[in-house]
């Protein structure tokens, strides 16, 4: 069984990835390891709507190297903060 994500865990993987810590593709795995988990019951909706985006942070884009780019995770920090 894993241990329920919280918001400040996805902050934390957010912050790693822009601190070049933990590469895009690692956080990608682990948030869809925890959004797949059947013994974890996500209640936050906040929680459940980042780990969806971060299933996604290592999608490249046809212009960038990314689909979400390094303003884009910034910007989920700040809205994850303030709800």
């Amino acid at each position: 069984m894993s241990i329920q994500p919280q918001r400040i865990d996805i902050i934390n993987k957010i912050l790693n990835i822009l601190a070049g810590d933990a590469k895009r593709n690692d956080v990608s795995e682990w948030a869809f390891n925890m959004f797949d988990d059947d013994s974890l019951r996500l209640d936050d909706p906040v929680v459940l709507k980042y780990l969806k985006l971060l299933g996604a942070v290592d999608l490249p884009s046809t212009d960038r190297d990314f689909l979400y780019t390094d303003d884009d995770l910034r910007h989920w920090i700040t809205e994850i903060e303030n709800q």
